[in-house]
């Protein structure tokens, strides 16, 4: 009888502990989303900075002569908030660090990185094949980048 209770109790710990959220972001420091073609013309990068409440879009030219442009604009709690609910730390530090092969033959390269907690992480893999367990986040973050088009 003691052992099924104990048996019994230990279940219910594990049920208890599994359940807490423990791939919630606490501290989140910066989010960062871009994308790169290695053999184009014209603003060829392009890089969104999430961090203090500042969104922060760069492009920049390839060359010997590489032109940077800039815009910032700010972002709210909740916009923060929205994209902290989308970030399940657990999936992104399962994923390896290049996935496909990012800009081979020119096919773009997409990366977003998260410095979370004390932690640093960063995932890139082929422009446009998103990863399932960043669909969502990306998602966000690629409408955040597009409200810059104006940005020259």
């Amino acid at each position: 009888m003691t052992k099924n209770l104990l048996l019994f109790l230990s279940f219910l710990s594990l049920f208890f502990f599994s359940a807490c959220k423990k791939d919630n972001i606490k501290n989140l420091n910066s989010i960062s989303y871009g994308t790169s073609f290695g053999f184009c013309s014209g603003y060829c990068s392009n890089t969104l900075l999430i961090s203090d409440s500042k969104l922060t879009f760069s492009k920049t030219k390839n060359g010997q002569t590489p032109d940077t442009r800039t815009c910032t604009k700010t972002i709210s709690e909740n916009e923060i908030a929205a994209i902290k609910t989308e970030l399940n730390m657990s999936k992104i530090t399962s994923l390896p660090e290049v996935i496909g092969c990012p800009d081979c033959a020119d096919g773009g390269a997409e990366w977003v990185a998260v410095n979370a907690d004390g932690k640093q992480y960063k995932v890139t893999y082929d422009y446009g094949k998103t990863p399932k367990e960043l669909e969502a986040v990306v998602a966000k973050l690629k409408a955040l980048k597009d409200s810059f088009n104006g940005c020259n």
